[in-house]
């Protein structure tokens, strides 16, 4: 409620810029939030179609925001410039980092773009659906008499894959070696 009008997006989300950055009441607080994941309201021009439509609510779409946005902040951009650049060094001054990022022609900060790497959805009693992609290139979509079964063990290995620890990777496969076992 307390966003300019120009913040309202689609659906009840916020209009953020490449950076995700949203439309702040005065210019001074601009870059002061960042919004991501299923409030965010990016809007992506795709190849196809004239009119842009706002990325998917998905996690997908949020954890690379997420890690988007962890980066920008870790290499220390100013996020209130119209478009984010590393801080100026001091005389005298020297920052591996900052360096590193120049040579690689990082000064000013990439805009967020979205990588999607399909889709995997749990339907249950041990079946899945996939469509596996590389941006908007297919890659596999598993098909035929015993598709189910293969894709709830993609399903099952990226589920895994993406856990934080290896403590939860192997919590979670013992679970689900005990409730094959035993039941619930």
């Amino acid at each position: 409620s307390q966003l300019p009008s120009s913040a309202e997006g689609s659906a009840g989300r916020i209009n953020v810029d490449r950076w995700l950055r949203c439309p702040t009441p005065t210019s001074d607080t601009f870059g002061s939030i960042l919004v991501l994941g299923d409030v965010a309201c990016l809007e992506e021009q795709k190849k196809y179609d004239a009119d842009p439509t706002p990325l998917p609510q998905t996690a997908q779409v949020a954890g690379q925001q997420g890690a988007f946005v962890a980066r920008m902040l870790n290499r220390g951009y100013d996020m209130q410039q119209s478009v984010p650049k590393l801080p100026a060094l001091g005389q005298g001054e020297f920052s591996l980092l900052h360096s590193w990022l120049v040579a690689r022609g990082l000064e000013e900060a990439p805009g967020f773009n979205f990588l999607s790497l399909g889709l995997l959805a749990y339907v249950g009693q041990e079946e899945a659906l996939n469509q596996v992609m590389l941006g908007n290139v297919p890659l596999f979509n598993l098909g035929g008499k015993n598709a189910g079964k293969v894709a709830f063990a993609l399903w099952r290995s990226v589920y895994l894959a993406k856990q934080a620890s290896s403590r939860n990777q192997a919590l979670i496969a013992f679970d689900w070696l005990r409730t094959e076992t035993f039941g619930r």
